[in-house]
């Protein structure tokens, strides 16, 4: 039989704590209940929030079309980008990467999904790589997004959560809901049942409700500290307590995906927003310090940091109960899961939308309390579970977290998933799932598990219907990729959020100190360029002779040799130096002046210069490294980059430059610029046959167009857009490795396109 608990009706709605959970909160049950309670939100503006919660998943949409919010607006007031899913960078193992993206891969049948028909067409040497059935992992590695009629491609956001907080509570205000400005000092409740009947501010104000929603954080100032409720750890499975966060400036454009990279004792995220970047650690403090933790995050981030670093104590877990008499709690103080799968903001808006449909308006029954603590165990249960994954399946075993991971014993619902995956491939969702088949076979298979069979039905298929069919999906995420907008294109022309008022610096190596003086260029008034036409009809300038003293430079580069390094990621395969400031202002002006037309740019955007040495050995090259490209980096829509590079060396057997056109058509060449980017060394070399070494000659994938040979004080100047790559390899290695070795000036114009 029903019993109320508190049979009087709700009418004063109390929501203790602001931030993302309590203005998320505060907007849903305005909007869809406003009208019938008061609603009144308490929140201290010297009350910090945790503010890691930057990344979504696509659940987010659901939480918008119930507030009707304009899609464009609240990009713009976030800093938002878009997200197509996660790279799960080193969890496997070291060096290893794979990609957990949104959306479905390929089309599976009524009785078993695609991955089995896509580990069939592998055993019979038919099938690609499992993402080339994805678009959404696609366009995710190739920075490429849209918004596609009838939900063409499933997306989430990232932004900022302050600023999501600030926009949700003007929606909030704008329906109705109260703020007041104070810290809660003191809880009051009733005597004999122990209900929540208001709470005082240290103003001494009193706020008295009937209903109250806990979003204090992991304070849990009412769930915890006034009803008593206990807290159950799962440390035994996730072992990490402590994260760092630290924002950054922008130095490249943001990629449409979360990058979750594994460190020997945790994981760091890296999230993109317009104009700037978060960061963070999320760390064990039983197997590192939180300083060395600390010198980890800031070592491993790009650009300028905004603001230090602080430490978030953390035990993840669960409420043993999240709604106790008059009280819910919703956010942090509810739980605590880490946010690798980004779920942090979705077990708010799932606690908003279950109280929305579960509300107690005509009194508080223990059925409805039940039903609600149910559901809510059972949604955060399913998501820990898909976390653990990550940790147990794994085959890295270089540090004592890693093999305590490995080793550990896990939940009995997700050893079953994880035996009849390995088993047969097989997976068998479960009421209330939030992640889909698709997300578990992407991160199982990721993290290396390889299922000993897979469905019969896939077998009724001869290899032609089983080519043909893998074919056609294939290409159909080939075709509908190369249709795609960059991801930076797209947010220019639909959502551009306001710029903040300071610039972020470019993307470039480190200039060195100023108070080192550099010599100038000089660029001999005497030069005159000369064309070369490449097979393709391109045009190349190059300079003999380019300036008046070069054993200048190379002195003062000598001078500065300390200061060169290698940046983290760069595929340049040798340490580099940020040309100093007067030089590219004296080599923009030249090449604005006599070559800027000669070779179809338009107007100047900005430009960088660097000093470069090669020095890395070819059999330890990079896929990258192994193959032509383009600079192409950072461009936005409309724009191209001019580059130049001016010859140091005496030797010109250290190698000159070399052109390429692809023999591929468009879609496959830009498959295998994909995949030189995210495949390993060995995968890569694997799946086209292309041995270890510097790139200079043609193959079966691009034929050489041009070649110009090293010369000292030569300069070349040329569109970037033309694949090439260093004609390295005619010299003894160790003449490369020498000081100052293969010593280069290079440079880069980014224009309009005309």
């Amino acid at each position: 039989m029903t019993s109320a608990a508190s049979p009087q009706p709700i009418r004063r709605i109390v929501i203790a704590g602001g931030g993302t959970a309590g203005w998320m909160v505060a907007a849903g049950l305005a909007k869809c209940l406003g009208q019938q309670y008061d609603i009144c939100l308490v929140e201290s503006e010297e009350i910090g929030t945790v503010g890691v919660g930057e990344a979504t998943i696509p659940t987010l949409h659901f939480m918008h079309e119930i507030l009707d919010l304009e899609e464009k607006e609240f990009i713009q007031a976030t800093q938002a980008t878009f997200k197509l899913g996660i790279s799960f960078e080193n969890w496997r193992n070291v060096g290893e990467h794979y990609f957990h993206s949104f959306g479905k891969t390929g089309q599976g049948h009524w009785t078993a999904g695609f991955h089995h028909f896509w580990l069939e067409g592998r055993k019979r040497g038919l099938a690609s790589d499992y993402g080339d059935y994805c678009l959404e992992l696609r366009a995710a590695l190739d920075k490429r997004f849209a918004l596609l009629p009838e939900g063409g491609l499933n997306y989430a956001y990232h932004f900022d959560a302050t600023l999501y907080g600030q926009y949700l509570r003007r929606f909030s205000e704008d329906l109705g809901v109260r703020r007041l400005e104070g810290k809660i000092v003191q809880v009051h409740q009733t005597p004999e049942q122990g209900d929540i009947t208001g709470l005082t501010l240290d103003s001494g104000v009193r706020v008295d409700g009937d209903f109250f929603i806990d979003c204090t954080g992991m304070r849990a100032l009412l769930i915890g500290q006034a009803l008593g409720v206990g807290y159950e750890s799962w440390q035994q499975w996730l072992p990490c307590d402590r994260a760092l966060a630290v924002q950054t400036t922008s130095v490249e454009e943001p990629v449409p995906y979360t990058r979750s990279i594994a460190h020997p004792w945790g994981w760091q995220w890296r999230i993109p927003l317009q104009h700037r970047v978060g960061n963070g650690l999320v760390f064990s403090s039983r197997h590192v310090s939180d300083d060395d933790a600390r010198r980890a995050l800031l070592d491993n981030v790009q650009g300028e940091v905004l603001r230090e670093p602080r430490v978030i104590h953390f035990t993840p877990g669960q409420r043993e109960a999240v709604w106790k008499r008059n009280v819910v709690a919703i956010g942090l103080s509810s739980g605590f899961l880490e946010p690798l799968e980004s779920t942090s903001i979705h077990l708010i808006q799932k606690g908003l939308t279950r109280l929305v449909e579960l509300f107690p308006t005509d009194g508080i029954f223990q059925s409805d309390i039940d039903e609600y603590n149910r559901q809510a165990r059972e949604s955060i249960e399913h998501i820990r579970d898909f976390i653990i994954l990550h940790y147990h399946v794994t085959h890295r075993a270089d540090s004592d977290f890693w093999r305590r991971c490995r080793d550990m014993d896990v939940p009995a619902s997700l050893q079953h998933r994880i035996q009849l995956f390995r088993d047969s491939a097989r997976f068998v969702p479960a009421a209330g799932d939030l992640f889909a088949e698709n997300s578990w076979v992407q991160v199982m298979m990721g993290q290396g598990i390889v299922p000993r069979a897979h469905h019969p039905i896939t077998r009724q298929m001869d290899n032609a219907s089983l080519s043909d069919f893998l074919g056609t999906v294939r290409k159909d995420v080939a075709r509908q990729l190369m249709k795609l907008p960059r991801h930076q294109q797209f947010i220019q022309q639909f959502c551009p959020a306001p710029a903040p008022d300071r610039a972020a610096p470019a993307a470039r190596p480190a200039a060195p100190p100023a108070a080192v003086s550099a010599p100038a260029l000089r660029i001999n008034p005497q030069a005159v360029p000369s064309i070369v036409t490449l097979d393709d009809g391109s045009k190349v300038y190059v300079l003999d002779d380019f300036v008046q003293d070069p054993q200048a430079l190379v002195d003062w580069a000598q001078s500065q040799r300390d200061q060169f390094e290698a940046p983290e990621g760069h595929p340049y395969p040798g340490p580099q130096l940020g040309l100093p400031a007067s030089l590219c202002a004296e080599l923009s002006e030249f090449f604005q002046r006599h070559l800027r037309q000669p070779l179809r740019a338009g107007e100047p955007v900005g430009m960088y210069g660097r000093f470069s040495r090669v020095m890395q050995a070819p059999s330890t090259l990079d896929a990258r490294q192994r193959v032509c490209h383009r600079d192409d980096s950072g461009l936005q829509a409309g724009e191209m980059i001019c580059a130049s590079v001016h010859y140091l060396f005496q030797d010109p057997a250290l190698g000159g430059t070399v052109f390429f056109r692809s023999r591929m058509n468009a879609a496959d060449t830009e498959a295998f610029m994909h995949d030189a980017n995210h495949l390993s060394a060995s995968a890569f070399g694997e799946k086209y046959g292309i041995a270890p070494g510097y790139m200079t000659e043609g193959n079966r994938h691009f034929e050489v167009i041009g070649r110009l040979p090293a010369k000292w004080n030569r300069a070349v100047f040329y569109d970037g857009g033309i694949f090439h790559s260093g004609d390295i390899g005619r010299a003894s290695p160790a003449a490369y490795a020498q000081d100052p070795g293969r010593l280069t000036l290079n440079a880069f114009f980014k224009s309009r396109r005309p």
